[in-house]
């Protein structure tokens, strides 16, 4: 980690709970991972289709983020979090919605059909707890820091109702999403007002639409984040390979994978093991230990283990998150691999790219579901179905039957008085009608919040500052 006030050993022992918390945790992670496949899937090859047209959906940029949504939402987020789903990975979200009784299969069979769950979360046409609408690349981000202020405004402004703590407001980012404008503009706002409790959770699996990112990209994430006091948090390898790294030549590896392209990686990635040795093999010969380690892995185990990012590593991430207690705004960078578990990882063109049914076929195998189980929530898993629906009973995330509240009505006035004047432009009335309020007090003119930047006097809203601070007459 690259924080000190982030300590990963300051952990407590396991119990007999954990032992099994961490069992349900995996067999959820798999079928988070499934579910979100299969969904997409069946919108394009079994879903009835009158026109033979793509129906599109993301698998590989929903499966690299599966174990980051999987912690969250089964683990870590309490009812007063809030989360910016990336938008790419609807599929996981509703999967896990699903899971927790909060999804219908019908909607989830009609994904991307008309009424179905939608292609991108959102607040007004899907039906089960967004929290809000990403369908635009990026405003997630900002959405989130700009949702972390108005939360501070209301228990400054004491709005609230009850005594819960402030929630966090996290957000999950592509990290090519980086490429847009407004993160770097909200990013700075969010550092004029000392924003808190903010996580941003960057899945950095290096691979956009249509390229994969430069090498040299991670640096300047983490610079733009500590430049406006952000904590970062890098989460890179997973236990698997942490541990190789301690074995003879652990340490040339480590150097080897730290060096190595994101496209080489990539690539390698998608070939799989035999690829993975007869480059190793190649580049580190010579070095003592790698030929005895490398024999000591068939293909599979060794796939298996170079992909090993914390990203993937769901005991790795649920450290870094349980770790983080304070209300610093946090950018956490998760290494991980677009389409990660699926026979498209790596591939250079998966982000539109869809499996085909001969791999679903096999992974459907692999997953140990019958054909006509697919949608069964807890087929093919290794834990019993009971004691699943009992965990999932006490996720702290659902303990909460509605995470959406409503407002009072606030009273308004039958009339308002005409601004006079012999002429007048259209922003200077509506300054005096929000100075008139602003006399008048009272609940409305406490809620009122003026947004023009930094040009008070020349829109007219100057005298009506007070409306921020809920005070009543002209400042």
């Amino acid at each position: 980690m690259t924080d000190p006030a982030v300590n990963m050993n300051d952990l407590r022992a396991p119990s007999s709970d954990d032992a099994f918390r961490a069992r349900a945790l995996r067999a959820l992670e798999k079928k988070v991972l499934w579910l979100s496949t299969w969904m997409i899937h069946q919108a394009n090859f079994v879903r009835s289709n009158r026109d033979g047209m793509k129906i599109g959906g993301h698998q590989a940029s929903s499966a690299s983020v599966a174990t980051l949504m999987t912690a969250l939402y089964f683990d870590v987020l309490r009812p007063v979090d809030r989360v910016a789903v990336k938008p790419h990975a609807s599929p996981v979200f509703h999967a896990i919605q699903y899971l927790l009784g909060r999804q219908t299969r019908d909607k989830l069979e009609r994904f991307r059909a008309l009424g179905g769950a939608q292609s991108y979360p959102s607040r007004t046409k899907d039906t089960d707890d967004v929290d809000f609408s990403t369908g635009s690349v990026s405003l997630g981000v900002a959405m989130a820091l700009f949702a972390s202020l108005a939360q501070d405004y209301v228990r400054a402004k004491g709005l609230g109702k009850d005594a819960a703590p402030p929630g966090r407001m996290i957000a999950l980012v592509g990290d090519a999403e980086l490429d847009e404008g407004n993160v770097h503009e909200a990013l700075l706002e969010a550092w004029k007002h000392d924003v808190r409790n903010v996580w941003w959770v960057i899945d950095y699996n290096r691979q956009s639409l249509d390229s994969v990112i430069i090498d040299r990209l991670f640096d300047k994430i983490e610079a733009m984040f500590r430049n406006v006091g952000w904590r970062v948090v890098t989460l890179k390898y997973g236990r698997e390979l942490e541990a190789a790294f301690r074995r003879p030549g652990g340490q040339a590896l480590r150097a080897w994978i730290d060096g190595c392209p994101n496209a080489l990686y990539s690539a390698l990635v998608f070939k799989g093991g035999a690829a993975w040795r007869e480059r190793l093999a190649h580049d580190l010969a010579g070095v003592a230990g790698i030929e005895t380690w490398l024999a000591a892995h068939d293909d599979a185990s060794l796939a298996r283990l170079m992909t090993n990012l914390a990203g993937h590593d769901l005991p790795t991430v649920l450290d870094a998150f349980h770790a983080l207690t304070d209300d610093r705004p946090t950018c956490l960078i998760a290494y991980t691999i677009k389409g990660y578990g699926l026979p498209i990882a790596g591939h250079k063109d998966n982000h539109p790219g869809l499996m085909t049914e001969e791999q679903m076929d096999r992974f459907r195998a692999e997953n140990g579901i019958v054909p006509g189980a697919e949608w069964d929530r807890f087929a093919g898993l290794d834990v019993p179905a009971a004691d699943l629906e009992c965990f999932l009973a006490t996720v702290p995330f659902a303990a909460s039957p509605s995470r959406r509240h409503l407002a009072e009505r606030v009273p308004v006035p039958p009339a308002l008085p005409v601004p006079e004047g012999e002429r007048m432009s259209t922003q200077e009335g509506f300054g005096r009608l929000l100075i008139e309020l602003s006399r008048a007090a009272g609940p409305l003119a406490d809620r009122i919040v003026t947004t023009s930047p930094d040009v008070t006097l020349t829109t007219n809203l100057a005298a009506c500052r007070t409306c921020v601070s809920g005070v009543a007459g002209p400042a």
